[in-house]
């Protein structure tokens, strides 16, 4: 008994790490995915060239602040990159053989999941990498960033999966893409200054992802210092937000795992 167990357990290994593999060759081999490591850095250095303003010991803090900014939103531009892959085999003609081979549904469905979380991931330490070594960018508390990257990365691809359980239609879920990255970018204060007031209060400390993840990062290192508004923030700051960070990527969890149990995947 035990060793059949063994041999399925190794069998169900073996075909999530080539369908894994898989994966990434496809996400590699695309070059207009590409396009979301050009576009950010771009950014990053446009901003760094218009509001050049450098201190704290010869580091850009435009670039700085643009690269927590960047880094993050683009997490969520990329379930995109989930919803095609996931739409294209699981919504099109490739859906009749994956339902006719020897294996469940969601043994393919994880490893597409993985494998766009992990590229995701990848595509954000590319931008911090980029940002620290070419355009003067203060990395801050690694391993604060490194959290809020993973924790964030992770949040939008399960809400990319939930709009994958939830619309027929790649046009559609494409949409609600643009109109939930944008829209966070907008009620986090990074396309226009929101003001002060408690209702902006409340939503940069407890219901925009993207202002808790980059204010954890600003709030862990020396760049909290240079802005007044940041008072009160520090490393404690941080995994506060980094907390609420994870409850919300739990609910997120639980909400695909109720919906997936309902369309039976």
């Amino acid at each position: 008994m035990s060793q059949a167990l063994n041999r399925a357990s190794n069998h169900a290994t073996s075909h999530f790490m080539l369908t894994l593999k898989m994966n990434f060759r496809r996400l590699f081999s695309d070059k207009t995915i590409w396009l979301l490591l050009v576009i950010p850095v771009g950014l990053i250095v446009i901003n760094s060239m218009i509001n050049d303003f450098i201190a704290l010991d010869g580091y850009n803090v435009m670039a700085s602040t643009s690269m927590a900014t960047f880094m993050l939103s683009f997490q969520f531009f990329n379930m995109g990159i989930m919803l095609h892959f996931l739409y294209s085999d699981f919504r099109g003609d490739m859906r009749w053989r994956l339902k006719a081979a020897p294996h469940s549904l969601i043994s393919f469905v994880l490893p597409a999941f993985t494998a766009s979380w992990l590229f995701s991931i990848f595509l954000g330490v590319i931008i911090i990498a980029i940002s620290t070594l070419f355009l003067s960018a203060y990395l801050g508390n690694v391993l604060i960033i490194a959290t809020v990257l993973l924790i964030t990365s992770l949040l939008a691809s399960l809400i990319a999966m939930l709009i994958f359980l939830l619309v027929d239609k790649l046009g559609l879920a494409n949409t609600l893409v643009y109109v939930i990255s944008f829209g966070l970018m907008i009620i986090s204060g990074f396309m226009f200054p929101l003001g002060d007031s408690a209702v902006t209060e409340f939503i940069f400390s407890y219901v925009s992802p993207l202002r808790l993840g980059t204010n954890a990062i600003i709030f862990s290192g020396a760049l909290n210092d240079l802005n007044p508004a940041n008072v009160g923030g520090g490393i404690s700051q941080s995994l506060t937000n980094i907390g609420i960070l994870a409850a919300m990527t739990a609910t997120a969890a639980g909400l695909v795992a109720l919906v997936s149990r309902r369309r039976k995947i």
